[in-house]
């Protein structure tokens, strides 16, 4: 409540706390900062789950023949892998690397997905043109920008309906720079790489912070276009959050309500969570290194405390494969949602 009273006072005509002159684009640097900060962190992280995938390679050597341990149990013949512990150490960050590995290429494949199926979904409903921005039919006041390879901007009939025509052009203003930026594939790369890399400290909190410059910026951008824009959005802020069944979602944030009172916007580079994340995938590269050196593992081509006649195996699985294929079919349709309108990006 205390940020809506700030914002309708930042909305009241005449009230625009600074000259709203062109002035210096300090949070569109610091999201520029934060964003390249978040992604060579990533980058190191996924650079490091596949060192250590190479590692697991030099260390382990894979024969068809018994390098490896056997013993009998209820006349099949089981075999299990040899190694000291520093092998196993590599083993284990080995999996974890391919774990990251495979949930990148998973986590992009589904914001891409995601993305084109927006694009068609409201090509569809042939959507209206205003200066450059895809108008669609909805009576609630929206407007954002989407798409990760070429980001378009929406605004709803609503917003068109409800905004005065300066409030109306300052919104604009807001999402075309969020477009010109990219900011949908960088905040999509950024949510990526911290569900991706887990368990680095600090890459989710980041991803916040990006997001929260990248509004500031685009706010930023719109307030030096042109006088009056300050207060303009303000009173767009507020239109949307009136008209939106979950306001907390509009982007009432503190920062942004002092911005448009005036304030300018102050931030620091998160260098204790930067160093924090970067500590921790130096640890884990060094531990590789050092645990590569030190390993020596052996096993078979079979699978580790299996029967050494993979057919047999092989057979048996099937049953328990075509089983576990039908629960997940189930639950899937279980959990499916229903229809929903419109989603914000």
């Amino acid at each position: 409540m205390r940020h809506r009273e700030k914002i309708a006072t930042a909305s009241a005509p005449g009230t625009t706390g600074q000259s709203d002159l062109r002035l210096a684009r300090p949070a569109a640097i610091a999201a520029a900062r934060v964003s390249r900060a978040g992604l060579l962190l990533g980058l190191f992280g996924l650079t490091s789950s596949l060192f250590v995938v190479v590692r697991l390679v030099e260390a382990w050597h894979v024969t068809p023949q018994a390098s490896s341990r056997r013993i009998s149990l209820l006349g099949f013949r089981l075999s299990y892998p040899t190694a000291n512990l520093a092998a196993v150490v590599v083993l284990v960050l080995a999996v974890l690397g391919l774990a990251v590995t495979v949930m990148t290429v998973v986590g992009a494949a589904r914001e891409l997905l995601a993305s084109r199926r927006f694009g068609r979904r409201i090509g569809a409903s042939d959507p209206g043109r205003l200066e450059g921005a895809l108008v669609f039919d909805d009576a609630r006041p929206r407007a954002f920008c989407a798409g990760l390879l070429r980001p378009r901007v929406y605004i709803s009939t609503g917003a068109v309906r409800m905004l005065d025509e300066l409030s109306l052009s300052a919104v604009l203003l807001h999402e075309r720079e969020h477009a010109r930026r990219h900011d949908p594939l960088r905040l999509a790369t950024g949510r990526v790489l911290a569900r991706t890399l887990f368990f680095v400290p600090g890459l989710d909190e980041l991803v916040r912070r990006q997001q929260a410059l990248a509004e500031l910026s685009a706010d930023e951008s719109a307030v030096n276009a042109a006088q009056g824009n300050r207060s303009a959005l303000a009173r767009a802020m507020l239109t949307f959050s009136d008209g939106s069944e979950r306001p907390e979602l509009v982007g009432l944030d503190p920062q942004r309500v002092d911005y448009l009172l005036g304030e300018p916007p102050a931030w620091r580079f998160p260098a204790l969570i930067s160093l924090a994340a970067l500590s921790v995938l130096v640890l884990i590269t060094a531990v590789a290194v050092l645990a590569g050196q030190l390993a020596s593992g052996s096993a078979t081509l079979a699978p580790p405390f299996l029967s050494s006649q993979p057919c047999v195996f092989i057979l048996a699985m099937i049953p328990a494969v075509m089983g576990l294929g039908a629960l997940y079919v189930v639950r899937r349709r279980e959990r499916r949602p229903p229809a929903t309108s419109w989603s914000t990006d």
